[in-house]
């Protein structure tokens, strides 16, 4: 069947189904779908929906559906499976009634060619019907599964460990988190602090844009928004807009004309926080793709130089093209070694350094992160990130200025390898540093402001 003509479940299942490869990321195949796919905003929200959810919720949904399968669930063929965890997170977390998803689901599958499946299919869904029910509680419990609202919806079964004797557990399996992570932040902060990271990063992200200022006002551009009735209001950010839903982002009014960029309210206060001054020659040593640059180049009112290095090509033009739709003039790309060997000639006044990073405080905008992501990847992390400040603040001059920031919220990656380049590197200072926790009020992230001290004479 032509991609074109696929409806959204089918859409989703076909992304799934592809992305069981591990090669594959379901998130990146789901853009490269919709790009060539005929669907109305709602259909493309619908689609976004479902692979996200199945993506975030999949051993959850598999430790639900075991209850009523009478074979190992490796012994399911793969496509009838990824229908089955489909339809569960419909049934589960979706406002969709539940004799529509069964009857869509069948539907769907008849016209993919599956009939045989059919019958299986709608004898689990079923029995799954059988065990929800409309209460909803407040607190954790082995019969209560989480939803996206902050609240717990009660099940007839109880497929959790008990939240009493096994907390960890319980989070495990009813949030859907690797069990070695979750150790790491339980190792950190108390459960119930725990319980809303998990409610914020299984919520849908509301999308986040931040506005132009070299061509439009905020008030001029949630005006605009409104005209279009899109659902918008003013984030945290001054120069932030929170939309109320999901949204094909270059549909929006003011796209083309470079009157936004899409950008978290913690990564906007990364170059806030450098405070680039119109006339300053900076370095954006991590560049691509491009959103903090373009921070930096209205802050600076387009007037000065920004030298947008990386060692990715494809992404480094990205951040040319982005550069182009939002009138900045100012941003050289130069592509750069990965092992750094080869810089852009400084000194530089300032250096923002927006370092690779593990992701784990912006989760619930990338999904697939959390079953990617393992232990070595934070022993490995940080000495890729060690090297790049080091590097930095080779090329940063006296008395300049250098931002540290990452978008995870691990000690590896951020204080406690800002304190081990203090010890390194005497001529550097710390002037502030912010660690920003997930859901408080906005991503996590983690930004430290470095002062290099001038030579002595």
């Amino acid at each position: 069947m032509a991609i074109a003509s696929l409806s959204p479940r089918e859409l989703a299942h076909d992304v799934l189904l592809r992305g069981g490869d591990r090669r594959q990321i379901p998130t990146r195949l789901l853009d490269e779908q919709l790009a060539q796919c005929q669907l109305t905003p709602g259909q493309r929200g619908q689609a976004t929906d479902l692979v996200h959810g199945v993506v975030r919720r999949q051993p959850t949904l598999d430790l639900i559906l075991r209850q009523f399968l009478r074979r190992p669930l490796p012994q399911v063929e793969a496509g009838a499976l990824v229908w089955l965890r489909l339809a569960a997170w419909e049934l589960l977390f979706s406002a969709t009634p539940s004799y529509a998803v069964l009857n869509e689901t069948a539907e769907a599958v008849k016209r993919q060619g599956q009939p045989q499946w059919t019958g299986f299919l709608n004898g689990v869904l079923r029995s799954l019907t059988r065990d929800l029910t409309d209460q909803q509680v407040f607190q954790p419990a082995p019969n209560a599964l989480p939803l996206d609202s902050g609240n717990y919806r009660v099940l007839q079964s109880s497929p959790f460990p008990d939240p009493q004797t096994d907390p960890q557990g319980y989070f495990r399996d009813a949030f859907s988190f690797p069990e070695w992570l979750v150790a790491r932040w339980a190792g950190r902060v108390e459960y119930p602090r725990l319980l809303r990271l998990g409610f914020w990063f299984n919520t849908p992200p509301r999308p986040t844009l931040r506005v132009n200022t070299l061509v439009t006002t905020r008030d001029a551009l949630l005006e605009r928004l409104q005209q279009q009735e899109i659902s918008a209001e003013p984030g945290q950010h001054p120069h932030a807009i929170r939309l109320g839903q999901s949204a094909r982002v270059t549909a929006l009014p003011g796209f083309d004309e470079g009157w936004f960029a899409v950008q978290d309210e913690s990564a906007m206060e990364a170059a806030t926080r450098l405070a680039p001054q119109p006339g300053e020659r900076i370095l954006d040593l991590c560049a691509a793709p491009g959103g903090k640059t373009l921070h930096l180049a209205a802050l600076m009112q387009n007037q000065g130089q920004i030298i947008a290095a990386d060692s990715d090509e494809r992404r480094l033009k990205q951040v040319a093209d982005s550069a182009r739709r939002l009138h900045s003039s100012i941003i050289t790309c130069e592509m750069i070694p990965a092992d750094t060997s080869r810089l852009p000639a400084g000194p530089f006044d300032a250096v923002l350094l927006d370092v690779p990073c593990s992701n784990t405080g912006v989760l619930g905008k990338r999904p697939e992160v959390r079953w990617r992501l393992t232990p070595r990847d934070l022993v490995e992390l940080p000495q890729i990130q060690s090297r790049l400040l080091n590097a930095a603040v080779r090329v940063c001059r006296p008395g300049g200025r250098l931002l540290y920031s990452t978008c995870s919220i691990e000690p590896e990656e951020n204080g406690k390898l800002i304190q081990a380049a203090l010890k390194r590197h005497r001529q550097l200072r710390l002037v502030e540093e912010r660690q920003h926790w997930p859901g408080e009020p906005v991503d996590g992230g983690y930004q430290a402001l470095l002062h290099v001290a001038p030579v002595r004479t």
